[in-house]
């Protein structure tokens, strides 16, 4: 088992996790809505693991040089164009570690730079949104909002991967 910890100050981050082979596919939106109507979708990843996603995460975002594309509309991948037909795509970095949002509580802080409006979670469309509770670098993006997987990409430079004590 390893954890992930803060490249700057060495702090965990995580919760002990395993790498995974590949990262899965992400899970459709198929479950029932929770009792407020609202409807999280299924984690990428199961707790206690984490995958490389070799796509680009995250902010920025560019326009796509076709209107017509939107991708799989997976949120840090795809997201519409706030100010013109079609959607923007991810330029975002490659190779972000991907966990279970939950392997991260009690580590992480929310970042005081980065205010998103989501219905129900983090649209992550800011930039990262999650600091160290260390030392207060921005070093993950937490993507929560109900129209997507929950996931939570830490930035490849931000992190390291050490084995679990």
């Amino acid at each position: 088992m390893n954890v992930l910890v803060c490249a700057a100050c060495g702090r965990p981050l995580t919760e002990p996790v395993r790498l995974l082979p590949e990262l899965p596919e992400r899970p459709g939106r198929d479950g029932p809505p929770d009792p407020d109507g609202s409807r999280q979708a299924p984690p990428t990843v199961p707790r206690g693991t984490f995958a490389v996603d070799p796509e680009p995460c995250g902010a920025p975002f560019v326009p796509h040089p076709d209107p017509e594309w939107c991708g799989n509309a997976v949120p840090g991948v795809c997201v519409s164009d706030p100010d013109g037909p079609g959607c923007l795509m991810s330029a975002g970095p490659r190779d972000t570690l991907v966990v279970h949002p939950e392997d991260t509580r009690g580590h992480l802080l929310g970042n005081p730079g980065v205010h998103e409006v989501g219905c129900c979670g983090s649209t992550g469309r800011g930039g990262p949104n999650e600091v160290c509770g260390g030392c207060g670098i921005p070093v993950a993006t937490e993507f929560s909002e109900c129209y997507g997987p929950y996931e939570t990409h830490f930035l490849p430079d931000a992190v390291r991967v050490e084995a679990a004590p």
